[in-house]
């Protein structure tokens, strides 16, 4: 945790950002084992960002999928990611949540989405996997 949170903060000081008062914390970025219907095995993380370090967004996340086919009628993995934060000791929060295949963040981005503490979101996203 502790290498993860000095990438995060080597990341944060290194990016490129207008004049604004905002940081984030990556609060938590287990890896999931995603297995699609036709057997494979793709592992992805998904990734939860607070604004303040006292925000502990420990992400519940669980997923279904589904086969689906594209236009040329090849395979793919329909993903439904639900992650779920608890609420904090008294109030919601705004959370960042980011289903990639690298750690931080990193990598392909499969879905993004802002949402809040103590409330589920859903991330959809397809896999060329089938």
């Amino acid at each position: 945790m502790v290498v993860a949170a000095a990438l995060a903060a080597g990341i944060l000081l290194c990016s490129p950002t207008g004049a604004a008062a905002w940081a984030t914390y990556c609060d938590w970025d287990p890896i999931v084992p995603i297995v699609t219907p036709g057997g494979h095995v793709v592992l992805v993380y998904d990734s939860v960002w607070t604004s303040s370090p006292l925000n502990l967004g420990l992400p519940l996340a669980t997923y279904t999928t589904s086969r689906v086919y594209d236009a040329a009628h090849r395979p793919h993995t329909a993903v439904d990611m639900k992650i779920s934060v608890p609420t904090g000791l008294l109030f919601q929060y705004t959370t960042y949540n980011m289903v990639t295949s690298g750690l931080l963040g990193s990598g392909t981005v499969y879905a993004a989405k802002y949402g809040k503490s103590g409330t589920p979101v859903h991330l959809y996203f397809t896999l060329q996997q089938a």
